[in-house]
């Protein structure tokens, strides 16, 4: 029998130490495993569109942060969630900058980071210097993940030995941060601890000086332990800290006079703990089985004094059957969320069963299929009042065929159908009236509205060459009960789109020109259309989805030689629809996005030296919501420089 303990600690110790030495003295492109999906494939052998980043290229990049990853080098679309850097907005394949991260699952080793209210996903409890691989699965993934992977899945691996290092890096607006990250291994075991402080001054200040600083710590430590060849225990913590100050919206004026300038800020503290505790047993070369549970408590407080408590639970099991010419994975899936506000708790639960498989028809010829059925339930509690509640149960199905050219290339196409329940937010209107020279506001329950339902249709092409990987994807969605949210006069309301439709084109090279430089292209072009939307009596019939780019590009040209880096970026979104205009007729639209970043970086022994300008060209950007509501993003040039020593 295989020893998978030795092979895993070779494995992750090579990788390590050829990464640490750049024992490379040329870099080559090869075929990289998708290791976060049910079945485990190679991004050339998969039935579905696949964007893989190593933990290379995530190195290279010198991003600061998850988020700063995303935006610069991936075809995923950032933006600060109405001024708040911390947690903020993602969009994938058209679903628009307000709702598009409802409509894509992120995961962090197999957890799911989405939330039960309008909250997005706290990407900033993950540092970038644990990430070995980020896994991005467009168009598919809602068998594995179900509820809000309409647009597909992020899914985040830390798994694996740390490096043992040091690292610190100061810049501009008073940024500090600070990392230590500490690995130990040896037949049995696998330690790991981590240590991440980031703290700025900020970017914005109001008229007396104060400015919107920030602070974010996060702590984890890790532990597998292999008590036999053939089973694997594992357990870890997570705490994370954050302090945020931020701006709000300016009007255009005031953006084009000084986008630093602010009125106030909003101020808020969040804390989040989370436990994973798992298991993966080998039965034999053929049979295994997956076991993983997840606690997760969160705090999210206010300086105007609301606060939430969550309470999260989550668990999955697999079983997988590995056979010559065929894989299946079955498994059960079940999330438990309470969020504990001021006067009330509301609660979603989530319940699922899949299945998956995959079977070589040839050599040549790869089919997939699979299925989940999942029963989503709400409970409102009030103090004061009537308890509501609702079910609903939902399926997703996927279906693919990947054919090989050659040896280098392939061709697949895959049908995916995916659906998202209504988060616990979208169940309420909120109205402002005017009482006593000030608005007061008034929440009403809105209804449980419905689910929205895709169905997903790729078509793509991968050649991978010693010299240039290539990849080219069509796809196209068509939706019922698209979920959004729209602001008219004094009212705050959740509905449905009835109709809707996306499609474009995805283009993926990186080229190596010689064994110094190379150049990469990301672009995606993306149509939202609102088809049909009765609630404004037609008045959004035919409409572009408000906050979704058209042309979206990052391009990256890199140069190595000897122990010297440096790699130039630049990232372009074209100018769309404010967040808000449904009817297309704002007077204000959301400008084109520029930035473009700069990073050097030399190695001596075991010390890296590093440094990045961000925005280099000082471009002033921007999110638009409606008209006069600008909230600046990225609108300056900054720059950071630093030190890592590994140890």
């Amino acid at each position: 029998m295989e020893n998978k303990k030795l092979t895993k600690h070779t494995i992750s110790v090579v990788a390590s130490l050829l990464i640490a030495t750049n024992l490379y003295s040329t870099e080559q492109l090869s075929t990289v495993t998708v290791t976060s999906s049910l079945i485990e494939t190679t991004e050339k052998d998969a039935t579905y569109t696949t964007e893989i980043y190593t933990k290379q290229d995530i190195e290279k990049s010198k991003s600061k942060d998850v988020y700063d990853f995303l935006n610069s080098q991936t075809s995923v679309t950032i933006n600060p969630s109405y001024g708040n850097t911390f947690t903020q907005l993602i969009d994938l394949r058209g679903y628009g900058i307000g709702s598009g991260f409802q409509n894509v699952v992120v995961s962090v080793n197999g957890r799911k980071l989405n939330n039960i209210d309008l909250a997005p996903q706290l990407l900033s409890s993950i540092s970038l210097e644990s990430i070995d691989k980020i896994e991005i699965i467009k168009g598919s993934g809602s068998v594995q993940f179900g509820d809000g992977a309409n647009a597909g899945v992020i899914n985040i691996i830390t798994n694996g030995k740390n490096q043992n290092y040091i690292k610190t890096y100061l810049g501009n607006n008073g940024t500090k941060n600070g990392t230590v990250s500490l690995g130990y291994s040896n037949d049995n075991l696998i330690l790991n601890a981590f240590l991440d402080y980031t703290s700025t001054n900020g970017t914005r200040a109001t008229s007396d000086g104060s400015k919107d600083e920030k602070r974010n710590k996060n702590k984890n430590i890790n532990l597998i332990y292999f008590p036999t060849d053939d089973l694997e225990l594992r357990i870890g913590r997570t705490y994370s800290n954050m302090d945020i100050k931020y701006a709000g919206s300016l009007s255009l004026d005031e953006y084009k006079a000084n986008p630093n300038q602010s009125s106030g800020f909003t101020e808020q503290i969040f804390k989040s703990y989370v436990t994973d505790v798992g298991a993966t047993y080998n039965i034999s070369n053929n049979y295994s089985f997956d076991l993983n549970f997840s606690d997760e408590n969160k705090l999210s407080e206010y300086s105007s004094g609301f606060s939430s408590i969550y309470d999260y639970k989550s668990f999955n099991s697999k079983f997988n059957i590995k056979q010559d010419n065929y894989k299946v994975a079955i498994g059960v899936d079940g999330f438990n969320g309470d969020r504990i506000g001021s006067s009330d708790t509301t609660t979603k639960e989530n319940k699922a069963l899949f299945v998956s498989g995959e079977y070589n028809l040839t050599n040549d010829i790869t089919l997939s299929a699979g299925a989940r059925k999942e029963k989503v339930e709400y409970t409102y509690s009030p103090d004061s009042g009537t308890e509501l509640e609702d079910k609903l149960n939902l399926n997703a199905y996927d279906i693919g065929i990947n054919y090989k050219l050659n040896e280098n290339s392939s061709i697949f196409a895959n049908y995916n159908r995916a659906y998202q329940a209504p988060d616990i937010d979208r169940f309420f209107a909120s109205t402002y009236v005017l009482s006593g020279g000030s608005y007061i506001k008034t929440t009403t329950f809105n209804g449980f509205i419905e689910p929205a339902k895709v169905n997903n249709f790729n078509l793509g092409y991968t050649n991978i060459q010693k010299n240039n990987k290539l990849k080219i994807n069509l796809f196209a969605s068509k939706l019922r009960n698209e979920i959004y949210y729209y602001k008219v006069g004094f009212t705050n309301r959740n509905t449905n789109i009835d109709k809707s439709y996306k499609y474009g084109l995805e283009l993926f090279d990186k080229y190596l020109i010689n064994d110094n430089l190379y150049a990469s292209l990301n672009y995606s072009y993306i149509i939202a259309k609102i088809d049909e939307e009765n609630e404004s009596d037609g008045a959004y019939n035919g409409k572009d989805l408000p906050g979704v780019s058209k042309h979206n590009v990052t391009l990256n040209l890199g140069y190595n030689i000897n122990n010297f880096k440096t790699v130039l970026s630049h990232t372009y979104r074209s100018s769309a629809y404010a967040a808000n205009d449904f009817e297309n007729d704002f007077s204000q639209k959301q400008e084109a996005y520029h930035s473009t970043d700069l990073s050097l970086s030399y190695d001596y022994k075991n010390f890296e030296f590093f440094a990045k300008v961000q925005n280099l060209f000082d471009e002033d950007n921007a999110l638009w919501i409606r008209d006069d509501a600008v909230y600046p993003t990225n609108f300056e040039r900054t720059y950071y420089a630093g030190l890592k020593v590994k140890f």
